[in-house]
Order: C-alpha cells, then structure tokens, then sequence
C-alpha cells in the first residue's frame, strides 16, 4: 500500500504542479452519497486533496492496534 501511495502521490504532486490558480478553483457538483469525503460542490483543488483523505481514511481502517 505504501508503494502504491507514493507513485499516486508523485503523478498527482507532477500533475497538480502544472494546473493554474484559476482551473484549481473551477468545480461543480457531487452526489455527496457517492463517498463521505465528497460535498455537493467540489473545486479542482478538493478533487487532488481527495485520494490523500481515502487512502488515509482506509489506512486507519486497516491499522492494527498495538497491544497495551
């Protein structure tokens, strides 16, 4: 899971780079039941921030708690 992270990550970190202010604040609506991360209005820039909240939400999931 850390591998793939890291090379998602880096093709969004090379992608996000390259966009303008003005397409970053762009958006349009979700349907907000799609996933709990999602809100009925969404810019560009929520969009890139979003894999980082998934992958982070489902890492806690899977993450076993130490002992003691």
């Amino acid at each position: 899971m850390g591998a793939m992270f890291d090379r998602v990550t880096e093709v969004l970190e090379k992608r996000l780079a390259a966009e303008a202010e003005a397409d970053l604040a762009r958006g349009m609506h979700y349907p907000v039941r799609w996933d709990p991360f999602f809100k009925d209005f969404m810019t560009l820039a929520d969009i890139y921030r979003y894999p980082t909240q998934h992958f982070d939400f489902h890492s806690r999931q899977l993450t076993l708690d130490e002992p003691g």
